[in-house]
């Protein structure tokens, strides 16, 4: 076959159909395939499984992380899958945050004990605070994922961490649960959500709970390169103020 034709190679065909069935296994399942289920569902090896769920990851597609392969907020956008029609409803004023702050604005979920994300408007700064695709998502160490964990009660907080010290994505991640209550507890009085560098350096957020819709726990944050945070941070709660009272 010529390199200038239009028909796509049968090699190519093939990957496509093999990411067709991952992702319809995907979301059939919402909470979360192991790779060794994906690879058991569609029959692909486990290695060829790996592979396409980083291609899927990178665009967005799904979102992988110690609670397995979920959809991600790429593929909520594209599909409007069944569940997060909240994404949808909430999706105009989203965007109406992200224009008021020119930075990247995220609407999430928590499933078990990591961020779950629901949609997405990215920074088009010169400097921008860009999620990596090889990060996991800890709520403990996210905005948004503790403005989601200050909605449950400390017993639940400990069912999910226990009373030990917790993975530390970064030198500023926050040490155990003690210090995380603490923080949910200030969260529950009527603060603010923040991540100063403790999923990954160099970016910060500030986050703010929502009243849950359709039984799922909602947060927005809006994430900031932490070379401009000081300087951003007055606005950005201001305008997340203004966000979750709309006149």
């Amino acid at each position: 076959m010529s390199s200038d034709s239009p028909d796509i190679p049968a090699s190519g065909v093939q990957v496509i159909a093999r990411a067709a069935a991952i992702l319809r296994e995907v979301t059939s399942h919402g909470d979360g395939r192991s790779l060794g289920q994906l690879a058991a569902a569609t029959g692909l090896a486990r290695s060829t499984v790996q592979r396409i769920v980083d291609a899927l990851e990178a665009e967005h597609l799904v979102q992988a992380g110690i609670g397995g392969v979920r959809p991600g907020w790429g593929l909520r956008r594209l599909g409007e899958l069944a569940g997060p029609g909240v994404a949808r409803e909430l999706r105009p004023r989203l965007y109406r945050l992200f224009e008021s702050t020119g930075e990247t604005v995220d609407l999430s979920s928590l499933a078990g004990s990591e961020v779950l994300f629901l949609d997405r408007f990215l920074s088009d700064q010169q400097e921008r605070a860009v999620p990596r695709i090889d990060r996991r998502y800890p709520a403990y160490s996210m905005a948004s994922g503790k403005a989601l964990l200050a909605q449950l009660p400390d017993e639940a907080i400990r069912r999910l961490y226990g009373a030990g010290a917790l993975d530390r994505m970064t030198p500023c991640t926050l040490a155990d649960a003690d210090a995380l209550i603490a923080q949910l507890q200030a969260i529950r009085d009527g603060g603010f959500a923040y991540d100063l560098e403790e999923h990954a350096l160099g970016i910060c957020a500030i986050g703010i709970g929502l009243p849950p819709r359709e039984g799922m726990p909602l947060a927005v944050s809006v994430v900031v390169p932490a070379g401009r945070f000081a300087a951003a941070r007055a606005g950005v709660e201001q305008a997340l103020k203004a966000w979750v009272q709309p006149r």
